[in-house]
């Protein structure tokens, strides 16, 4: 089995991924064996490229083995709900696979520094994420994210996050914080320094100053204003400067700009921060202090607050339309039943006008000329009813379209795996789908039964699932 895997394409090897993740979704009672089973086989398993169906991603959270939640916080996707639980477990091997994951959320890479700060091993390494945990404000996070060396930040980032530290917990905490660091960066280095002395309080407030005061932004300010550039590159340049958090003195940049010290450049953009005073905006657009008994202009009014952007609530069910059209199945049940033992079933008439199409299916269920029980074993090849079934769109049809045909047609697709399962199915039968499951051409209840020739029970299993079914004397 494994050998065969081996030889897949990357793009075999996500659609045979793909039709497994369908199938484990319709077989409730033994969804954790099958997983393991085919988990030995890829290990990748859950790389699906979309997410994990919920019954799938439910299973594992709830009764899946450590090996099996591993895998699935290796590969799951932006699902916060999912990443929390999966954090909740508090399992090394789960943590270490969330953290080699690059779709982890920033909610749950914050719980992962705080749960263990010195863990910075990963690959799923996010730069953006720990800039946000290094400003965020809340000290026990800026200290973990300040144990972390890795990535290029700001001098201004690693400053706001010591200066958070000590605005919380004083230099006890700062002291503390810095022991776990590596000093590489400069920052940490001069707060380590700092730390050293008898008296760290000034050299502290030094130390911050040197990268969150005014004179350090108007060092930056004036390092960005270069000549070889076009006058909105040079804007937009110091838009990025003064987006970092800089310690404003008004004052101070009103005497730079008296001075001339200031770059005009620089003075318009400033002037149109919301929090700039009219006195200083009056500086900073004509170069002027403002004249005794002129009236002030009014200060810029604040914008308005962001707000995420929220998908709106809904509980959409489809409008209920009259069956469509039936083709190849004809009108009746014998004309049905007839064309579904001689043709394939396509999922669309997309290459094949004359095929017969899951809307065809529909519409013979919803005629009431079939019922969905004789139409799923007769449906080939049994490839196309366990991946398209097995979707959450099917899921949600059984929720929110229970009249529909293809509702009827995911519960009794569902339940054939599902009863062929009940009794207790071995490691090998589930791995023996891996190779079969894409190309069979057969019906399903065909592929459940050669799946069940080639390996078959054990005598004393087989003896012992008779005796529960009341087969034997």
């Amino acid at each position: 089995m494994a050998g065969a895997a081996d030889g897949l394409s990357q793009s075999e090897r996500q659609t045979v991924r793909f039709h497994l993740g369908c199938l484990a979704a319709l077989i409730p009672y033994q969804r954790p064996a099958a997983l393991e089973a085919w988990l030995d086989i890829d290990r990748a398993l859950f790389h699906l490229g979309f997410h994990a169906s919920a019954p799938v991603t439910d299973t594992v959270l709830r009764l899946g083995s450590t090996r099996l939640r591993a895998a699935l916080a290796g590969a799951v996707g932006d699902q916060a709900a999912v990443q929390r639980t999966l954090i909740a477990l508090d399992l090394p091997e789960v943590d270490a696979a969330l953290r080699d994951n690059r779709q982890l959320g920033y909610e749950a890479s914050c719980l992962l520094r705080l749960r263990n700060p010195a863990a910075t091993v990963g690959r799923g390494y996010r730069p953006d994420h720990h800039r946000r945990a290094l400003l965020s404000g809340d000290p026990d996070l800026a200290a973990a994210a300040l144990v972390d060396p890795r990535g290029e930040h700001p001098p201004t980032t690693r400053a706001l996050a010591w200066a958070t530290v000590r605005a919380h917990g004083g230099t006890a905490r700062v002291r503390e914080a810095a022991a776990l660091t590596g000093h590489e960066d400069p920052t940490d280095a001069d707060i380590a320094l700092a730390c050293a002395e008898a008296d760290p309080e000034p050299f502290l407030d030094t130390a911050v100053e040197r990268r969150l005061g005014t004179g350090a932004l108007l060092r930056a300010l004036r390092a960005a204003h270069r000549e070889d550039q076009e006058p909105w590159q040079v804007r937009r340049a110091m838009g990025r400067v003064l987006e970092e958090p800089y310690r404003l003195d008004w004052a101070l940049i009103a005497a730079a700009r008296l001075g001339r010290r200031l770059p005009r450049t620089a003075a318009d953009v400033l002037v149109r921060r919301p929090d700039c005073p009219p006195e200083v905006a009056v500086v900073l657009r004509t170069g002027q202090p403002a004249r005794p008994g002129r009236e002030l202009p009014p200060p810029a009014p604040e914008p308005a607050a962001r707000q995420p952007w929220r998908p709106p609530s809904s509980t959409w069910v489809p409008e209920w339309r009259p069956p469509g059209d039936t083709g190849p199945l004809g009108g009746s049940a014998e004309s049905a039943r007839h064309a579904l033992r001689t043709m394939t079933v396509a999922y669309d008439a997309g290459k094949d006008p004359g095929a017969v199409t899951l809307a065809h299916l529909h519409a013979v269920i919803e005629r009431g000329q079939l019922s969905a029980f004789e139409v799923v074993p007769l449906v080939r090849p049994a490839g196309l009813l366990t991946s398209w079934v097995g979707q959450g769109s099917g899921c949600a049809d059984v929720s929110h379209a229970a009249w529909s045909g293809r509702a009827a047609l995911h519960v009794e697709t569902a339940a054939l795996p599902a009863r062929w399962a009940g009794g207790g199915v071995s490691a090998e039968r589930w791995a023996a789908f891996h190779p079969l499951l894409r190309h069979y051409p057969g019906s399903l209840p065909e592929l459940l039964a050669e799946v069940s020739a080639a390996h078959p029970d054990a005598p004393d299993a087989r003896d012992a699932r008779d005796a529960r079914d009341g087969l034997t004397a």
